[in-house]
């Protein structure tokens, strides 16, 4: 049971700002404008709002292909599967649909006809229409590749924060609480881009101590799209690499369950440049895409680069015979303790795969191979739920990956298998059985000694492993102005897990109702319950038991004129543990997202108050942040956050961005009976040229 807001004195508080503030927004309703951008907002929003741990290396390839795709809209004539399953904008049965259309009756003559294909709905249609053109005539394709070296766009970001107290961190932390960032890219006609960053997190040294040369992390690529009609894709440096449905390979942008409900296949570009902040989840070296004819595409890569590792010490008593080893990968990319500065690209780590496709009208069928080696063993920690996992210094994988339409049946799958004999498998459907309809399911079976560093396919587990499930979902719009998605998931893990001494199951679902009144207001109720077995930690109550999340949220935007939109939300959620007692959450805020027609500076800002009762109760609320960088803030506790994004567009070629954010959390109440507030602040800068 969900309760009503908590009217604690705390809340009534700030809940006071926070109408002012709508009733300030609502006074501006004058200003004749253009509102920012909704569309990458609602896609960012979709796909990273239920996933917790979602980065900004997540989403920087996704960010970039929008805003190269805005900027120079792709041709909706020639536009080929894998932009427009790059793109995240329709579902796979959509896709087959839109190219089995303009196969049958050739290039579209105006956008007006893209409501006869089947399952495009007039959303749809507008959400394309961001990003891609009716065009005819030459392509771009007849420019030569090397004027994109000196042609194209230019983009500086320069990023600094304090994301904490000057005091927080202690003595052992070897730099200051500061964060810096630098990031320079080039692009040239959706085919060219090359770039590079720099990064330093909190309590990393600068210029000093362990990082003499500079930043902690540096990164740089070079990469090329259809070179010609042999070379498809050229990557130099840092990139990203998907395999299949990611059970063998998976390290780039791959939408989880979320309210996007049927969007649950993997799919695009093999291969994509890496130019994010996240220091783990990338391959550094070379790769290209090679098609030897119309049906065969082949698709190879090698990478050799420095990993973070914990390594552990050979035993003092047999030094001859011992050797190092390391027990896990870090992920983290923190080098600010003398611990985290040791495994510090400790390890190295090489890995070289090929992917073999072949198509035909109505299909696809891929052979891929993957090998991974380490110049150190891995050793793992000796604990029950670790029994089956990868050890050693070398690991290789094979998978088949299919998909194949029939009508309007779309079937995809990938099975794989490593080196152990341990078989994982993800196998899908999406059906259109009306043209108001879409259903999908999508089973998996990945084997508890099933073994891959890599893996990440559509399931509910971190890695490729250890779960049998069942996902069904929908997409109804047989309404005008009314669309439905539900989603139920049932799941088990056969062998333990961390926090689970047993073998374990969960269930989840999700139901969201969005309405559309018209052009100027939307409104959506999302209701949202998961269940997961773990330890007791409850006195009396030994093994596993239910622990169980709910949410409701409400949310409505109103554009109030052409470019004032306000958003509005009011989030529950509860918490218990096997029928025991619940814990209660609650967030609230109001935004605006404000540009005006005649004055080149546009702005974003948001006041929002929460108050949980503890942690397990915590609330997310999406944040719109700078470009190429998303905010997803864990906000538990008692507490009002509050950001300003602005932008300015200072000519043709120069835009400057900055972001200001604050939070004011309450202190709980001392020994001494004492309250107070602490105040975390973060500041960033972006410059565009």
């Amino acid at each position: 049971m969900l309760l009503p807001i908590h009217t604690t004195p705390f809340t009534s508080f700030f809940l006071r700002p926070l109408v002012l503030a709508g009733l300030l927004c609502v006074a501006t309703h004058h200003v004749l404008a253009q509102t920012d951008d909704p569309v990458t907002a609602e896609l960012l929003e979709n796909f990273f709002r239920d996933n917790e741990t979602a980065s900004e290396s997540d989403a920087l390839q996704f960010l970039e292909n929008l805003e190269n795709w805005r900027n120079k809209p792709l041709n909706l004539n020639t536009i080929s599967k894998e932009d427009l399953l790059s793109m995240h904008l329709l579902n796979n049965l959509q896709i087959e649909n839109f190219l089995a259309y303009r196969t049958q009756f050739g290039p579209f003559l105006n956008e007006y006809e893209l409501q006869a294909v089947p399952g495009w709905e007039l959303t749809d249609i507008r959400r394309m229409l961001n990003f891609a053109r009716i065009r005819s005539g030459l392509e771009t394709r007849n420019t030569n590749i090397l004027e994109g070296f000196y042609k194209g766009d230019n983009e500086a970001l320069f990023r600094w924060g304090a994301p904490q107290p000057p005091n927080y961190y202690t003595d052992d932390i070897e730099g200051r609480p500061y964060n810096w960032a630098l990031r320079y890219r080039h692009t040239y006609d959706n085919r060219l881009r090359f770039g590079f960053t720099a990064e330093n997190d909190p309590g990393e040294a600068l210029f000093f101590g362990s990082n003499r040369n500079g930043f902690d992390f540096y990164s740089a690529h070079l990469f090329i799209q259809n070179l010609n009609n042999t070379v498809k894709t050229v990557a130099l440096g840092d990139f990203s690499a998907r395999f299949g449905q990611g059970v063998l390979l998976q390290t780039g942008f791959s939408p989880g369950k979320s309210a996007e409900t049927v969007s649950v296949t993997r799919g695009g570009r093999k291969l994509n440049a890496y130019g994010a902040f996240g220091e783990a989840f990338f391959f550094r070296g070379a790769a290209t895409t090679i098609a030897l004819n119309k049906v065969v595409e082949v698709t190879a890569l090698y990478s050799d680069r420095r990993r973070d590792g914990n390594v552990v010490a050979p035993d003092l008593g047999d030094l001859e015979a011992a050797e190092v080893e390391f027990s896990s990968l870090q992920t983290s990319g923190l080098h600010r303790t003398s611990a985290e500065i040791l495994d510090e690209k400790a390890l190295r780590e090489r890995v070289a795969g090929i992917s073999t496709a072949f198509n035909w009208k109505n299909g696809q069928i891929t052979a891929n191979g993957l090998y991974i080696n380490y110049d150190k063993p891995w050793a793992p920690l000796t604990t029950a739920y670790r029994r089956y996992v990868f050890q050693g210094k070398t690991l290789t994988g094979a998978s088949l990956d299919y998909n194949w339409r029939y009508r309007n049946w779309l079937l995809f799958g990938e099975t794989a298998r490593s080196d152990n004999g341990g078989i994982a498998a993800v196998n899908g459907l999406l059906l259109s059985p009306d043209q108001h309809i879409t259903l999908t399911a999508v089973h998996r079976s990945l084997g508890k000694d099933y073994q891959s560093v890599y893996g990440a396919p559509f399931a509910e587990v971190s890695r490729a492993a250890n779960e049998q499930g069942l996902y069904l979902g929908a997409d109804i719009r047989y309404i005008r102005r009314w669309q439905i998605n539900v989603y139920a998931d049932v799941w088990r893990h056969p062998w333990l897990r961390y926090g689970v001494s047993a073998p374990s199951r969960g269930r989840e679902f999700l139901a969201r109702v969005i309405w559309t009144k018209s052009r100027t207001f939307s409104a959506y109720a999302l209701w949202q319950s998961e269940t997961k077995e773990r330890d007791s930690d409850v006195e009396g109550i030994f093994g596993l038991v239910e622990n169980r999340r709910d949410r409701l949220r409400l949310h409505a935007s109103y554009k109030v004129s052409p470019g004032v939109e306000l958003r509005s939300r009011i989030e529950w959620t509860t918490f218990s543990v096997q029928d025991g007692p619940r814990n209660y959450g609650f967030i609230a805020y109001q935004e605006a997202a404000i540009k005006p027609l005649s004055f080149p500076l546009t702005a974003t800002v948001r006041y929002a108050v929460y108050d949980t009762d503890n942690y397990d109760t915590r609330v997310f609320a999406f944040e719109t942040d700078l470009f190429s960088a998303i905010s997803i803030p864990a906000l538990s506790g008692q507490g009002a956050r509050a950001y300003l994004n602005l932008s300015w567009r200072v000519n043709k070629w120069l835009r400057l961005e900055g972001r200001f954010e604050q939070t004011n959390q309450l202190r709980a109440v001392t020994s001494t009976g004492a309250t107070g507030k602490e105040v975390f602040w973060k500041l960033q800068a972006r410059m565009r040229w």
